[in-house]
């Protein structure tokens, strides 16, 4: 064996199936019975593992160019985003909008930050950041395991001297090959797994966040008790948020599937011929019936 062997460009991948995964090659027939098979043998075992490597580092270097340009836009835009939803108010308040506008810019910078907010999720859910990352390290960490190799087997290839291996020197070259594409696969599986563990964590913080947000969701009810409702002439009006809901007579009345938050309940009715109203801003938790109490405020009669 004269020298070192050549290393192996990685054919190009054909279909798109092979472009979303490391290609593996195959060994040919190998043959150990003369001096010229077993140097023959060694030096096709030796491009195996070359090029195996070296593919699998070029499927990660084209493969993290996409993770990284996606990652960029994402956080670029929360950034900018959240810039804008943290304007919003300081705009807001130098008065330079009018009510109704203010109310309307108001409302858009909830909508920044919940967009913000949404890109950030979607580079983790994908893992466009993370696996930008695990691609950049792996990658490295192939490359320095490959130039060790290449450094190793000239060492070896150096101490026979152009000479035939003998059989004891042929079983250290191939466990040093076998030592290599173990190491090489090691990397692989290692980066997968931590792939793996990102994803199922992902997903079950997207199944805990839809759960707490439909808990969040549930509507609830707000119980009504206007104290003197038996003494408006033809009932009282009930209205929440400012639309009426019903007119009512008695003095108690539910207003059911009340979303959660704050919510304006106001009664109006006449009473002796005197038109009046009440309200109350009242907090609705998820899932609860929100209790009230009102009196239609009636001047006492002057002596």
């Amino acid at each position: 064996m004269s020298k070192v062997p050549g290393r192996v460009t990685p054919t190009p991948r054909q279909n798109k199936r092979d472009a979303n995964n490391i290609e593996v090659t195959q060994l040919e027939s190998l043959s150990w019975k003369t001096p010229q098979e077993i140097e023959t043998s060694i030096q096709e075992v030796y491009q195996y593992a070359e090029a195996r490597a070296a593919d699998t580092i070029d499927w990660y270097l084209r493969a993290k160019k996409s993770k990284a340009q996606w990652s960029r836009w994402l956080r670029f835009a929360a950034i900018v985003l959240t810039a804008l939803g943290g304007l919003t108010p300081i705009i807001i308040s130098l008065g330079w909008l009018n009510g109704a506008r203010a109310q309307n810019l108001g409302q858009l910078g909830y909508l920044f930050l919940g967009l913000a907010a949404a890109c950030v999720g979607l580079d983790k859910f994908f893992g466009f950041s993370s696996g930008w990352m695990r691609y950049i390290t792996t990658a490295l960490a192939l490359q320095k395991t490959l130039s060790e190799f290449r450094l190793d087997w000239a060492m070896l290839v150096a101490k026979l001297g152009g000479a035939t291996p003998t059989n004891d020197q042929v079983q250290l070259m191939l466990q040093r090959l076998k030592d290599f594409v173990l190491v090489i696969d090691g990397y692989v599986e290692q980066e997968t797994l931590v792939w793996i563990a990102e994803f199922q964590s992902s997903l079950a913080d997207i199944e805990r966040t839809a759960r707490t947000q439909g808990e969040a969701a549930r509507p609830g009810a707000i119980d009504i008790t206007v104290t003197n409702g038996m003494d408006a002439e033809g009932g009282f009006t009930v209205s929440l948020d400012g639309m009426v809901t019903k007119t009512v007579r008695g003095t108690k009345y539910q207003i059911g599937y009340v979303p959660p938050g704050p919510h304006k309940v106001g009664v109006t009715g006449v009473i002796n011929g005197q038109p009046l109203d009440a309200s109350e801003l009242v907090n609705v938790p998820p899932g609860v019936i929100a209790k009230v109490t009102l009196a239609l405020p009636v001047e006492e009669a002057q002596p």
